[in-house]
């Protein structure tokens, strides 16, 4: 199954999120491609980003750069980051096409901090988009508190769809 893994990095030590690191990876967990951005201003707008061809459609252009800006401004709200160049704290997202039709039922986020240990990460959270019409719109998301203020409630639906939409904009599923 393919996934997505994104680390968010305050380098600048401001105690804010700074650089978003995206890892597109494929069945056998192989690295296929990267790409980052970067929040120069700590603003949460991203100032400089690469992209490559993030939407797999074959050739690397502006589509691909506003693409992995709007996910990349999206993820730098969820607070969820690493302090310095680590990449102790992560999120996997995947999607699920359960009806073989090519529109997702299900974006999955994992929340994941490693402990350490090799090989044994551990999953502080998940969080759920669901297409339950199949007419390729998110419909319901799980009560989950992904922005990290300690509460569920609309802002975290409201951030789930838009890092859910802005990830199946890539198209880094199977189909």
């Amino acid at each position: 199954m393919r996934y997505l893994k994104v680390a968010a990095q305050d380098r600048s030590g401001n105690g804010r999120a700074d650089t978003v690191l995206l890892q597109f990876r494929d069945d056998s967990t192989q690295l296929v491609f990267k790409a980052f951005a970067v929040d120069l201003t700590a603003d949460g707008s991203i100032e400089f980003s690469y992209a490559g061809d993030i939407n797999c459609n074959g050739g690397e252009n502006l589509q691909d750069q506003k693409q992995l800006n709007v996910f990349a401004e999206a993820f730098l709200k969820l607070n969820w980051f690493n302090i310095g160049d680590s990449v102790v704290r992560y999120v996997k997202l995947e999607a699920r096409d359960y009806h073989g039709d090519g529109s997702p039922n299900i974006v999955n986020l994992h929340f994941i901090e490693d402990d350490g240990l090799p090989c044994t990460p551990i999953k502080m959270r998940t969080a759920s988009a669901y297409d339950g019409t199949n007419d390729g719109n998110l419909d319901s998301f799980t009560n989950s508190d992904i922005n990290g203020d300690g509460i569920a409630n609309t802002a975290d639906k409201l951030l789930m769809r838009e890092l859910s939409e802005a990830f199946l904009a890539f198209r880094w599923f199977q189909r």
